[in-house]
This record gives structure tokens, sequence and C-alpha cells, in this order.
């Protein structure tokens, strides 16, 4: 795989993962840190792309406006499921978080008996964390599997030391999609960085779309660009 162009401001959109993308990975998900000089350089590109790029990522957009603050933004959080398609527009959620009620009602004794898992509510996604209990690993996928039993409507995926549940029919990809259908993104060529399991369904999405997909690390990947890690994330965003 080879590295990435440099952004052209007057006809790419830019979607960024952040997680393991524009901060490093870290045991306690509450305690990542963008240094200030990285922010502002978000901010300038963002100017330089008239609004046009998008953080996509698992958490929440309230979470993402903390870490990137003063940044305002675009975002799709919880894989899609929360958008906001501008900087400055509000949030939409698109599934109620009492849709996974009875799911938490099944992951809470094994939480109890195995405190070293824990469980991150996002209202409209679960995700069980293992980084520091890697010997449970086993037993966090099995035990959302059961817990999601029968629940078509729900989808599990596997990341970097987690296991997730959210409402089936969103990722991503339908993200990113989305958001090239309306002003600023449309009519752009997109570029996705990211580098967990779940960014694939972005990276093949841009990739359909004649655009640069860009996996971050060493694992396999659809994408034909790549950046070893964050820190090289941030090489190529001030290149």
């Amino acid at each position: 795989m080879q590295h990435p162009p440099a952004i052209d401001p007057e006809t790419h959109a830019l979607f960024l993962d952040f997680d393991g993308t524009l901060v490093d990975l870290v045991d306690d998900p509450q305690k990542v840190h963008l240094a200030p000089d990285r922010i502002e350089r978000l901010r300038v590109l963002t100017d330089r792309l008239s609004g046009a790029l998008a953080v996509v990522s698992g958490r929440q957009i309230a979470d993402l406006d903390r870490f990137l603050a003063p940044l305002s933004f675009a975002a799709a959080g919880v894989h899609g499921l929360e958008r906001r398609r501008r900087p400055e527009a509000d949030v939409e959620i698109l599934m109620a978080p009492e849709a996974l009620d009875p799911v938490r009602d099944g992951l809470a004794p094994i939480l109890e008996e195995n405190q070293r898992l824990q469980l991150e509510d996002k209202g409209t996604a679960l995700v069980l964390h293992y980084r520091t209990a890697p010997d449970l690993a086993d037993l966090a996928e099995t035990a959302m599997e059961r817990a999601t039993e029968g629940r078509n409507d729900l989808v599990v995926m596997k990341g970097d030391n987690i296991v997730e549940v959210h409402p089936a029919g969103m990722d991503k990809g339908k993200a990113v999609d989305d958001f090239m259908t309306s002003s600023p993104f449309e009519g752009r060529v997109p570029i996705y960085v990211g580098d967990d399991t779940t960014d694939e369904f972005a990276l093949k999405i841009v990739s359909k779309k004649g655009g640069i997909a860009v996996k971050v690390g060493a694992k396999e990947s659809v994408a034909d660009y790549r950046l070893a890690d964050v820190a090289a994330v941030h090489d190529w965003l001030a290149g």
C-alpha cells in the first residue's frame, strides 16, 4: 500500500475516525487527549475545506465535542446513529436508547461477576471493553451474543479489544454515503481515514465512489493507502 496523496481543499471531502486515528488508543477511553496544535490544524483544515470535514466515530458526538473543543465540525457519532451534517447544525438522533434495555439487563449479571469488564453505555449502543482484561475476550463476546440472541434488529461488531452492539441498518459507511448527498460534502471526492474493523465499511464505500481510502496501522484492509500510526496521520494532515 502507498502513502495517500495530499488533501486538495478545492475538491476533497475529509472523513476522519477518532480513536486510533486522531488519538492513540488508551485503557480508559475518557482519558484520551488531543494536543491544542493538532486541534488548531483541524480547524484550519475545516475552514480550507469549506466545512467538508467530518469526524466519524463510534463515540457519541457530545464526547467528540468535549475532546475536540473549541473545534466546530460535522460529525457522525455511534457509527452514524447520531448525525451533525454541518458544523453549525443540531445533532440528530436516529434511534431511541430504550431499544437496548433488554441487552442491558442481559449483560448485568456478567458485569457483576466480572468487574474487570467495562460497559460503555452510549444510549444507542453498548460497548463491552476488555483492553485491561484480555483474558476475558471470549467471555465478553459470548455474553454479548447471548444478550442479543434472537434480536434481528441489532448488530454485534467486534473491534479493538471491544465488542459492541447497536441497531442494525447503520454503519460508518452508510453515514459517509449519507453525508455525500448534501452540502458541504456533495460533489467532492471523499477521503476516509480509519484504523479499526468498523472503519472498513466506510473505506469500502469511499473506494467504490472513486475516493481515497486510508488505513491506519498494519491490519488487513480494503484500503489502497496506508498511514503507519496516529503520528503519521497528523503529519499527513499538516502536509
